[in-house]
């Protein structure tokens, strides 16, 4: 357990305030006093603070831990775990992170100037705003990491996993050593261009977000789970480019984007959504439609396998002898919905509502069912 030390400040006019003494230490549970000599009335606020230069925290457990703002200046942090900690603010510049789990923390404003951080983990991290300055990141795991307006300056980023990483405005110079994809998606979203040639690339699991990719050549190129959300792609040329798992919520497209009718659909679905759309027989296998409408939606006979339908509206269509193996119906809406003789094998129904839908001869051999609101209304 780290203890923070505390700082009692005294001010008269609630907008300067003055340290009242030295910082004050104490152990767990213990009740800390602090008399005020003076007889004005003033009021008082306490500030804690965690300071831990150098110290020694191998292999220490540190998860989900308030750490705003501490001062790790030096420390020993080697397979330490941090996840889903909040280090905003914190100084860890010249801390050694070799092997420390510090995915899901939040990270925004912290100095990791001059880090020892291989093979650490900072997936689905934010570090906007990170002082990463001649860090040593080397196969290092920042997969879709928020680094916006982060600095990299000098730091080794060779053999890192950057794939879905957030590019915004991120400083890098001539002395980063990083390796060829990661910089070009660095390019992309930081020099954007219309009528980019992308030709043949591999594009595949990276964010190009938010960027005017208008008339952009994707020919050939591999866009495998790539999140093009927010981007414009109006003109844009996707002609044999594998486009399987591709995000598309908020893209603009238009009718001059040369893109399969898989692609299409699935865009319209997320984008221009309506009740009761007609989606008997359709393909819609290996697709992200997360969020997606489909309320009163008939799926009859369609093929969803294998897809994203997190947080999908589901309520009273009809998914008579669909299938819908493996797919993820994590957080999904299926009230009232028709689900007679469908195939849902090995599917995933956390936290999803089924409350009053019809499951006469449906297969759920496999399935998962954790924190689901099952057809009577029961928690499975």
């Amino acid at each position: 357990m780290l203890m923070p030390q505390f700082q009692v400040l005294r001010s008269f006019d609630l907008k300067h305030w003055m340290p009242m003494g030295s910082m004050i230490t104490g152990t767990n549970g213990q009740s800390l006093n602090v008399i005020d000599g003076l007889t004005n009335a003033a009021y008082y606020r306490v500030q804690s603070s965690i300071v831990m230069e150098y110290a020694q925290l191998q292999n220490a457990d540190l998860s989900g831990g308030d750490l705003e703002g501490a001062d790790f200046f030096g420390a020993g942090l080697f397979s330490a775990s941090l996840s889903q900690a909040t280090l905003t603010g914190a100084n860890l510049a010249g801390a050694d992170l070799r092997g420390a789990d510090l995915s899901n923390a939040d990270m925004s404003g912290a100095s990791f100037f001059n880090i020892e951080a291989t093979t650490a983990v900072f997936d689905d991290g934010t570090m906007a705003g990170v002082d990463a300055a001649f860090g040593d990141f080397e196969k290092a795991s920042l997969f879709a990491a928020d680094l916006t307006g982060s600095d990299f300056s000098f730091a080794i980023l060779t053999g890192a996993d950057m794939r879905l990483a957030i590019w915004k405005n991120v400083k890098l110079d001539a002395n980063t050593q990083i390796d060829a994809k990661p910089k070009l998606i660095w390019q992309l979203v930081n020099t954007p261009q219309t009528n980019a040639v992308l030709t043949n690339l591999d594009l595949s699991v990276e964010s190009l977000a938010n960027l005017n990719l208008n008339h952009a050549n994707f020919t050939g190129a591999n866009l495998f789970l790539t999140d093009l959300s927010g981007s414009d792609i109006r003109g844009a040329n996707f002609t044999g480019a594998t486009t399987t798992y591709l995000l598309l919520q908020g893209t603009l497209l238009d009718a001059t984007t040369l893109i399969d009718s898989k692609t299409r659909l699935v865009w319209q679905i997320l984008n221009q959504p309506q009740v009761e759309r007609d989606l008997h027989g359709a393909d819609l296998s290996s697709v992200q439609l997360p969020g997606a409408n489909l309320v009163s939606g008939n799926l009859t006979n369609a093929v969803c396998t294998v897809s994203n339908f997190e947080e999908a509206n589901f309520g009273q269509a009809n998914l008579m002898q669909a299938n819908f193996n493996r797919a993820d119906f994590f957080g999904a809406v299926l009230t009232n919905a028709n689900l007679t003789m469908g195939q849902f094998q090995s599917a995933d129904f956390t936290q999803a509502n089924l409350r009053n839908a019809i499951t006469n001869g449906a297969n759920f051999i496999g399935a998962i069912f954790n924190q689901t609101i099952m057809p009577d209304g029961s928690v499975r």
